[in-house]
């Protein structure tokens, strides 16, 4: 079914609503997606983000701490939560929502007002670093005024270790304590909408495979296909800043 209507059927009875998000919810803010025609992988090697390439290449480093700085890597200026990401703060407020799944790295669903506590962010965020070695953290901030006075590849000032920001990197394993939160969701879950994802990047696709396999109704909300569409019990195809705002305002605000 691929209409508004049907999702609303689908979801008008659920009370305990997870969100499963990627870029597509960001994009409105200005924050680029990857696969999309004008994303991140048109500009940079997808082989520059993963681990072992950022550990060896001290140049590599310097010049993803350049684009963070000017914000060619995650977006210009002060990106602010958008349509879609107050859509799911509704929810929340309505009483229908259990937590978020996220892909994203932008804090932009915090943002908007919703707890972090109600946040599992699967691949981390770029808001804070931390040193390799010694686990030391700081603000990313920190660091990258350290940049702006002319340090290229800021290292830890405690130990001189290596830093980078918590974003997961190819190669890196997820954070085990995010993935529990996340799957602690889903087990109390009576519906999953998937909002601005192509289902497509593992293990965060487990989440949407172990939902349909529970089995709760999917309902996907995206610009083009996904990979999670045959799983989909409606799915609509448009821009994220209209139809789930379109989806949350026209179900009841409480359940009796």
């Amino acid at each position: 079914m691929d209409t508004l209507a049907a999702a609303i059927e689908i979801l008008t009875d659920k009370r305990n609503i997870l969100i499963f998000s990627g870029a597509g919810i960001s994009t409105e803010s200005g924050i680029p997606d990857f696969r999309g025609p004008n994303g991140l992988w048109t500009r940079v090697d997808p082989e520059d983000f993963t681990i072992d390439r950022y550990l060896a290449d001290s140049e590599l480093r310097a010049r993803g701490w350049r684009m963070h700085a000017t914000g060619e890597r995650w977006g210009a200026g002060d990106p602010a939560p958008n349509r879609g990401h107050h859509a799911v703060v509704d929810l929340w407020r309505h009483g229908r929502l259990i937590g978020v799944v996220t892909q994203n790295i932008d804090g932009l669903q915090q943002a908007a007002g919703l707890p972090s506590e109600k946040v599992a962010e699967l691949h981390g965020n770029f808001r804070d670093s931390l040193c390799l070695d010694c686990g030391e953290s700081w603000p990313t901030d920190v660091i990258l005024a350290r940049v702006a006075e002319g340090e290229e590849d800021p290292h830890c000032l405690k130990c001189g270790g290596l830093i980078k920001t918590r974003v997961v990197m190819f190669g890196e394993m997820l954070d085990p304590l995010t993935m529990d939160r996340a799957f602690h969701f889903l087990a109390g879950a009576d519906a999953l909408i998937v909002v601005g994802s192509t289902v497509a990047v593992y293990p965060a696709s487990d989440v949407v495979l172990a939902a349909a396999f529970k089995p709760v109704p999917v309902v996907i909300i995206n610009m083009g296909e996904t990979e999670a569409d045959h799983l989909a019990a409606a799915r609509l195809d448009g821009p994220i800043g209209e139809l789930l705002p379109a989806l949350v305002g026209a179900l009841p605000p409480t359940i009796q």
